[in-house]
């Protein structure tokens, strides 16, 4: 095995979305309501990747996301909350998503892998809100500008092959010398697999493989410091 390149999702992957929605719910919620916060996260992520293509693809505005995932995290919960209500929990979340770092695992992560491999960034999302936490987590001493794909730049999405494909143009390397590292199993591993490239899942949230899928990451961790692990065994291989 010869890989030259890592390539990381952004959300779930670089950092831990649930801190932010964590402070979030803390500060507009956690006086009025007593529900437990790890699966009203998992709500939060589920209802928003229900619904994330159809926000991509103009059948939803990025406001309407919002407000339904917010609603809709909490109906499951039997609470009624107004668009309003919702639309503050997202400004709050943004606000904190933009006061993001990377911990000082995944900092020392990248460090030993840049003198190693190239590295590069493939995200979902809209541009400018992708690229506020990439300036947040100060990603370019490691990742230079021409290494960051975010789809809302491009007319496709992981889990597409050309967003790959893409990537694989801008490092000059072929499949079979890079890697890709994302916590989502449809869009990151699937896409990954499919495009030839060698996948290691993040499933820091324990979760399933999907039942209907046959397809399986070459590695899966589930803490930064298994997932530093199995990068620099690779990268000696």
């Amino acid at each position: 095995m010869d890989i030259r390149g890592v390539v990381f999702d952004v959300d779930d992957t670089l950092y831990d979305m649930a801190q932010p929605f964590l402070g979030a719910y803390r500060e507009l919620c956690g006086e009025r309501y007593d529900l437990p916060v790890q699966e009203l996260f998992l709500a939060f992520r589920r209802h928003s990747d229900d619904r994330f293509v159809d926000s991509q693809t103009g059948k939803m505005t990025m406001e309407e996301l919002y407000i339904y995932r917010v609603r809709m995290m909490l109906r499951d919960y039997d609470i009624d909350v107004t668009d309003e209500e919702a639309l503050a929990f997202q400004r709050l979340y943004m606000d904190l998503q933009y006061r993001i770092c990377l911990s000082p695992v995944m900092q020392d992560l990248l460090d030993a892998l840049h003198s190693r491999a190239a590295i590069g960034i493939i995200t979902n999302g809209e541009s400018r809100h992708q690229r506020n936490k990439l300036r947040s987590l100060n990603v370019s001493p490691w990742v230079p500008e021409e290494h960051i794909i975010v789809s809302g730049d491009l007319p496709f999405r992981k889990p597409d092959v050309r967003i790959f494909r893409e990537m694989e143009h801008r490092l000059h390397l072929a499949p079979e010398h890079l890697i890709y590292v994302g916590d989502a199993f449809d869009l990151d591993m699937v896409g990954a697999q499919q495009a030839g490239w060698q996948s290691v899942w993040f499933n820091h949230r324990r979760r399933s493989i999907p039942e209907n899928s046959d397809i399986r990451p070459n590695a899966e961790v589930h803490t930064e410091e298994e997932l530093a692990a199995v990068l620099k065994e690779y990268l000696r291989k």
